[in-house]
């Protein structure tokens, strides 16, 4: 997320809510005559007959277009696992892969396709905006596809699959089905530098809130001239606040649709953001100079995406390394560690049965063991499934390039999915506004948290 302490691929999208409202008009009109079609139909083998679009079989060739955000090396592995399965898959399909920019820039070019009548078959997306593009009829539903039977999921692959990442992709706006498919997974987590806490008298990394607080304050240190050098923390993005929020025993919304972090979980939570920055134990970031600070020995603890492994070990320029490791949030002391996930998902648009049934055995394929392992390798996203433990590959590269990568895997089972609703992205907003009014002393966490709370519940009853 743009607004998280690491970076996270492509994602974060600020969008304009009166913009947004008229692009979104001209969608719905220009989808009021029905679904493009995005091609001409391959017909099917007409026997057996199949019960729906998902139990067809493939009839001859078919080309389909997935429009992505992935750049640099992260785009040059997914164009040659894209060009591995068309090789290899046996079923006659092409898939396409274009780079259409970041999740915004993609948003904005499926608007003109759209109205346009000239999607791309597959699209990534974040879970929002697969939202919007449900309210504008042109995505398809994956139930079908997993549970065919004829190319489905068995129930031991579907349960392979960690239940928050199938949870991500299910959509309560529209009867909680599942309108898109994982692609990219990452999850809110801390790292932290092992030596400094060894140093400072600690065996081990946190598991409280309190312990964590009593920690990132013994981090603290001052030059002769009173000037802080060494910092505890560098504060939170939303997810992170929303991680607290859980891990203090509250929820992300209430049963009714409000939201649900406004309570004394999310006061307290930005109470500790208070502390951190009026005792100067956090350290205010300027951009990602974080980096510099941790890979300096300077920074205790900082909270972020578990993708930005890759980041967090090339800022490392002490001498001798840095022996550093990743941590789940901690706890209130009564209740469990919770972290939220999120990253990029694939959804289907409505063209042909022949074209929709293609780009679901494409997702199959790209989510099976051995290619989210080795996707997992390439782009240090989270694997999709369970069984990635087992592949010799994804082993080794835990076992000594990427130690930190299985221990953000192991912190699997404790993230819970993002809301997938119209307007989440305006909640989020409205969380970070609440979060750098209290980090820069303009508001206190009460009167911060009941206006974006406020702000937040007036948005999501506009978008029901």
């Amino acid at each position: 997320m743009s607004d998280t302490v690491f970076v996270e691929e492509g994602k974060g999208m600020r969008r304009n809510p009166l913009a947004f409202a008229v692009a979104l008009s001209l969608v719905l009109a220009a989808c009021s005559g029905g679904a493009p079609t995005g091609g001409t139909a391959v017909t099917a083998a007409p026997t057996p007959e199949p019960t729906t679009a998902a139990d067809i079989s493939l009839g001859g060739p078919v080309q389909v277009t997935i429009w992505h955000n992935q750049t640099g090396a992260l785009a040059k592995g997914f164009d040659e696992m894209v060009a591995d399965f068309n090789k290899t898959s046996g079923k006659g399909i092409t898939v396409k892969a274009e780079f259409q920019g970041n999740y915004t820039q993609i948003y904005q070019k499926m608007l003109g396709a759209i109205q346009a009548g000239n999607l791309p078959e597959g699209v990534v997306a974040v879970e929002n905006q697969v939202a919007d593009y449900a309210k504008a009829g042109i995505v398809v539903e994956v139930d079908p596809y997993i549970s065919s039977k004829k190319n489905g999921l068995s129930k031991d692959s579907l349960a392979d699959i960690y239940q928050p990442y199938i949870d991500a992709n299910k959509y309560p706006q529209y009867g909680n089905k599942i309108l898109s498919f994982p692609f990219i997974k990452s999850l809110e987590v801390n790292i932290v530098n092992l030596d400094l806490l060894k140093e400072l008298g600690f065996s081990a990394p946190p598991k409280t809130m309190e312990e964590f607080e009593k920690m990132a304050k013994a981090a603290k240190k001052t030059g002769p001239d009173g000037k802080v050098t060494r910092w505890g923390w560098a504060g939170m993005g939303t997810e992170a606040f929303l991680g607290h929020v859980m891990s203090r025993g509250g929820q992300i919304l209430n049963a009714d649709g409000t939201v649900a972090w406004g309570g004394p979980e999310g006061i307290e939570t930005l109470k500790l953001l208070e502390r951190c920055y009026a005792e100067q134990f956090c350290y205010r970031p300027t951009g990602f100079d974080w980096q510099d600070r941790f890979g300096e020995g300077n920074l205790l603890f900082a909270t972020g995406t578990s993708t930005g492994r890759p980041f967090i070990q090339a800022a490392i320029k002490k001498p001798g390394g840095i022996n550093w490791a990743i941590f789940g949030m901690p706890s209130a002391g009564t209740g469990k560690s919770q972290t939220i996930q999120f990253g990029g998902v694939i959804a289907i648009t409505k063209s042909t049965d022949q074209k929709q049934l293609a780009v679901w055995e494409f997702l199959k394929w790209f989510t099976d063991t051995a290619q989210t392992a080795k996707w997992s390798i390439t782009s240090s996203y989270m694997p999709v499934r369970k069984s990635a433990l087992d592949d010799a590959a994804l082993k080794s590269h835990w076992g000594s390039k990427d130690i930190q990568g299985r221990q953000a895997f192991d912190l699997v089972p404790t993230s819970v999915a993002g809301p997938s609703i119209r307007g989440w992205q305006e909640v989020r907003d409205a969380i970070f506004e609440a979060i750098t009014k209290v980090q820069t002393a303009k508001a206190k966490p009460e009167d911060a948290l009941k206006d974006a709370t406020t702000k937040a519940n007036n948005v999501l009853k506009e978008n029901k």
